[in-house]
């Protein structure tokens, strides 16, 4: 079926094409009874704005992208929702696209977004990113861009973050403080900034409390699933360790599984800890204490801060980091306390 445009609606009812235009962006010019039977026959006959035309009118798209490296179970379906809810009450609309976490798909989209005349991108970098130079085409094409979450520190972009470095130290520093000395940490893709930074925060509680920390002690994987043949020989083999630190939900969520199935009582035998978003904790058995990271927090304040800086001129480069809490629920036993018994 054919497009209905405003040449179409002008031979309908005799009215010049301009006429059109202006009233369906209700020009002060046009009367209230010709706007009326303009929008009700564009109505009858399915017309929509031609966003292109209306781009090189207006120099506006009122479109947003968000470029993210994968949707998962946990943290990006909340952060998606609090940018879609905060654009909700403006007039940009969103676009999703999903990177497959390979660098070169980025790039493919980071082109896109200059053909659609975005005014504005959030990107979370894939796990090949290891510098952001790919996204100066949009600042080249005056697209402004805001990096959350999984960030490539530059100081040329925006950022929404929140200090790794602290967070896994928090978490760490609270196992320690609770009597536990051997604590395994679980991390995902090495190569990416955010988990070399929360090593970095794992080595650092450890060094302040007792001067020192065990390499062993510290687990990486490219691929989450590749948990599903270490855990076992950990669980199995490994009897010094009291307690798991676990860098995301993901992890959290395979840790638990095998804690599970091997037969380990939590806290009694092993505690948990970990970095979350804070829904995945509250539907474990027991419920999971945790350094919580607000993915809604955390698309509501790069959202802003991207409509922010669409809407200044000159605006300026800015680096924000959310803050983090302590959320102590029933996966940590005291040895502390065992012991002073």
């Amino acid at each position: 079926m054919k497009r209905t445009t405003i040449r179409d609606l002008a031979k309908m009812l005799q009215l010049s094409p301009s006429t059109i235009s202006r009233a369906l962006s209700d020009h002060p010019d046009i009367s209230t009874k010709t706007k009326q039977r303009v929008k009700e026959t564009a109505a009858n006959f399915n017309y929509s704005v031609n966003l292109h035309s209306s781009f090189f009118r207006n120099k506006k798209s009122n479109l947003i992208a968000l470029i993210i490296s994968e949707i998962n179970m946990f943290y990006t379906p909340s952060m998606i929702n609090a940018i879609n809810d905060y654009l909700y009450r403006t007039d940009y609309s969103l676009f999703v696209f999903i990177s497959n976490d390979k660098l070169k798909r980025e790039r493919v989209i980071v082109e896109q977004c200059i053909k659609w005349a975005v005014e504005g991108v959030l990107i979370s970098p894939s796990g090949e990113t290891r510098n952001l130079d790919h996204l100066k085409p949009l600042q080249l094409a005056g697209i402004e861009t805001v990096v959350l979450d999984k960030i490539v520190r530059n100081s040329k972009i925006s950022s929404v973050s929140i200090n790794n470095i602290s967070a896994s130290s928090s978490a760490v520093q609270y196992l320690l403080d609770k009597g536990h000395k051997y604590i395994l940490g679980l991390f995902g893709n090495p190569s990416m900034s955010i988990t070399e930074e929360r090593i970095a925060g794992f080595k650092l509680a450890q060094e302040n409390h007792h001067g020192e920390w065990r390499s062993e002690d510290i687990i990486t994987v490219v691929n989450i699933a590749e948990l599903d043949s270490i855990l076992p020989v950990i669980l199995k083999h490994n009897t010094s360790t009291s307690a798991i630190f676990c860098m995301s939900d993901e992890i959290l969520a395979k840790v638990h599984f095998h804690l599970m199935s091997s037969g380990k009582r939590i806290p009694e035998d092993i505690s948990l800890i970990a970095i979350s978003d804070g829904s995945f904790p509250l539907l474990t058995f027991p419920k999971t204490t945790h350094i919580k990271d607000s993915g809604r927090k955390m698309g509501k304040k790069a959202c802003k801060l991207l409509v922010d800086q669409i809407n200044t001129e000159d605006s300026e480069v800015i680096h924000f980091e959310l803050e983090t809490k302590l959320v102590e629920l029933d996966s940590i036993e005291n040895i502390k306390n065992k012991k002073n018994d």
